[in-house]
């Protein structure tokens, strides 16, 4: 699975981005569009090394766009379809449960490390770049 994930990174961001549209058809890129890149090539290196779910915080890096006032739930929902991204390719590759677990514990550290870098927290990634756009960026209201 490792060896799939290191392979197709580039195909896993560009099904992300495809999917992210869905929600926010108006806004391109998406906010942690930098931030996904890094982890989907991340991903595949990490598992193969063995390193925790929560060293991918470390390898982010690239620009989270936010408008003034935050998109906190916006950056959520990115990080979701991440999530939903990476258990599709679980199920069709019949990945074990173990590494199910662990994608799915390092799409949470991964989301987690972006809202601290949102918010410029401490022990926010280094290289994630907190960057507020004033102009162009509206988020819609999600309508569920």
């Amino acid at each position: 699975m490792a060896e799939v994930l290191s392979v197709q990174a580039g195909e896993m961001l560009r099904i992300w981005r495809l999917a992210r549209h869905s929600i926010q058809p108006e806004m391109l890129p998406g906010l942690a569009d930098g931030a996904l890149a890094s982890f989907f090539d991340a991903l595949g290196p990490l598992l193969t090394r063995g390193a925790r779910p929560a060293d991918v915080s470390d390898a982010l890096a690239g620009a989270l766009r936010l408008p003034p006032e935050g998109a906190d739930g916006a950056l959520r929902e990115e990080w979701e379809v991440a999530r939903q991204v990476l258990r599709a390719a679980c199920e069709s590759l019949g990945a074990s449960k173990a590494v199910e677990a662990w994608l799915d514990d390092a799409a949470q550290a991964a989301r987690d490390a972006s809202l601290f870098a949102a918010h410029g927290e401490a022990g926010a990634p280094p290289r994630l770049v907190r960057l507020v756009v004033f102009s162009g960026l509206a988020l819609r209201p999600r309508t569920v």
